[in-house]
């Protein structure tokens, strides 16, 4: 695997799955009790994807297999679960859009980045993105009443903010008569009394104390406006800086899509209505609007899908055809850099495994190691705590003189020049730190990297 790590903001969904493997009913043990996060998250998805990894898991503890093999198979186990999902949405593209447009949907999909590396992220984005896809595909059906009852649960379970997209879906629906206010309201209704008292039940279980994480997280976000304070982006940022690194060159066909296939209207407007909506929160990240990318893409693949088909009426359509072949060439490549970068920003994970191979032979051994912030942001997990005898130890503002008592520091910027006369250099982990470009190399693009993380051993007292 190229990025088999995971960063801060999957940490939840990760750590959850781990402890329901591992720990089964013995919440006490679950790592949210030292590590809660700003605000609660949902246990639906950790526990829908840990009872599908089980299985396999359970095969691996059997033949001796790391824990960490366990990661990759919950990632995998979610990627799956995804395309599925997606699988399903497609289908319904086919009957509603036709053949073509699926498979150019296909392509445009598999061609880009951010949806495919995003698929295996246990990010609550990824585990609300099975319900919104199987949601869309209702909707494509003309099955309104699937569609609003699968809808509610994405919505009142992972993200509530998906109220904007799926909302505007309804709307459109509302509008031109194919669902009735009635209708609305009676599943709405029915959705509130299945959804809500499960998400309620399951998850004050695991967090002991009574609550409905997706209520508290919107009173956080938008009572409050406190995501903010993870930093804030222009209103515009997602039209000009997320969208066009998400859908790469496909972008240029969006703009045709209503003008060659005016069905593509539909598909557009919840789109655009949302990111609009979501763009007058000040925080903005890419993975808010990761469920917009199927439904563009597959307003793209109309346009596509149109110039295709018309390929050999003249010159212009011939030409046209071959450029929207180089398009997913251009796709592919700018994907396969992207990837490599992706694969530097992970020095947490790839310091602990490089831990672990440096101190093979002391397995045995009860080693204490601190693991720094920047490593637990960066790749450390539970799955990656591999060595069951070692402390692996979080704690975050501790003084040198408390550091200064575990075995090996894994540490970031100039904190080990503290440690130079009671530890040892063992090794340092370097990460991305830009791109540079130079005309008289080729390729003209170099990625940089940097020191990001330091491991030190404790020199052992001559006492």
């Amino acid at each position: 695997a190229v990025c088999p790590f995971t960063k801060v903001e999957e940490s939840f969904n990760l750590q959850a799955v781990h402890d329901i493997l591992h720990h089964g009913a013995d919440v006490e043990q679950y790592d949210h009790h030292t590590f809660p996060g700003v605000v609660p998250r949902t246990f639906l998805g950790p526990l829908c994807v840990s009872i599908l990894s089980f299985p396999l898991t359970s095969i691996v503890t059997l033949l001796g297999g790391s824990k960490f093999i366990h990661q990759l198979i919950v990632r995998a186990v979610l990627a799956c679960m995804v395309l599925g999902a997606f699988r399903v949405y497609r289908s319904a593209v086919r009957k509603r859009f036709g053949v073509e447009v699926s498979t150019w949907l296909t392509l445009l999909t598999l061609s880009q980045f951010h949806f495919m590396f995003y698929s295996s992220r246990t990010l609550p984005n990824t585990m609300a993105l099975v319900p919104v896809l199987l949601s869309l595909s209702f909707w494509l059906n003309s099955n309104p009443t699937m569609f609003i009852f699968t809808a509610a649960s994405s919505i009142l379970i992972f993200r509530g903010e998906l109220a904007m997209f799926l909302g505007a879906v309804l709307l459109m629906e509302l509008l031109v008569g194919k669902v009735t206010i009635l209708r609305v309201v009676v599943v709405g209704l029915v959705s509130l009394c299945v959804w809500v008292p499960l998400t309620v039940a399951v998850d004050s279980f695991f967090w002991g104390r009574l609550l409905w994480p997706e209520a508290e997280v919107m009173y956080f976000n938008l009572v409050l406006n406190k995501s903010s304070d993870w930093g804030v982006q222009p209103f515009l940022w997602y039209f000009y800086s997320v969208l066009p690194r998400a859908l790469g060159s496909s972008i240029l066909l969006i703009p045709l899509a209503p003008i060659l296939d005016r069905r593509t209207i539909i598909l557009l407007f919840p789109c655009i209505t949302f990111i609009s909506l979501y763009s007058l929160l000040p925080h903005k990240e890419l993975r808010f609007i990761l469920y917009t990318f199927p439904v563009l893409n597959t307003a793209a693949a109309a346009s596509a899908a149109r110039f295709w088909i018309n390929r050999s009426k003249s010159l212009f359509s011939r030409l046209f055809s071959l450029a929207l072949l180089g398009h997913l060439v251009i796709n592919l490549l700018a994907s396969s850099s992207l990837l490599y970068i992706s694969s530097l920003n992970y020095p947490g994970g790839q310091a602990i495994r490089l831990l672990h191979q440096l101190e093979a032979e002391n397995t045995n051994t009860p080693l204490t190691v601190h693991l720094d912030n920047l490593a637990c942001q960066t790749g450390v997990s539970r799955f990656t705590q591999e060595v069951p005898g070692w402390l692996y130890d979080k704690t975050e503002q501790l003084t040198i003189q408390e550091l200064g008592k575990f075995s090996h520091l894994v540490l970031a910027g100039d904190k080990p020049k503290s440690f130079l006369e009671t530890h040892k250099f063992m090794g340092q982990v370097d990460s991305f730190s830009g791109v540079k470009f130079n005309y008289t190399h080729f390729p003209p693009v170099i990625v940089e990297t940097k020191p990001a993380l330091y491991l030190l051993k404790k020199i052992k007292d001559e006492s």
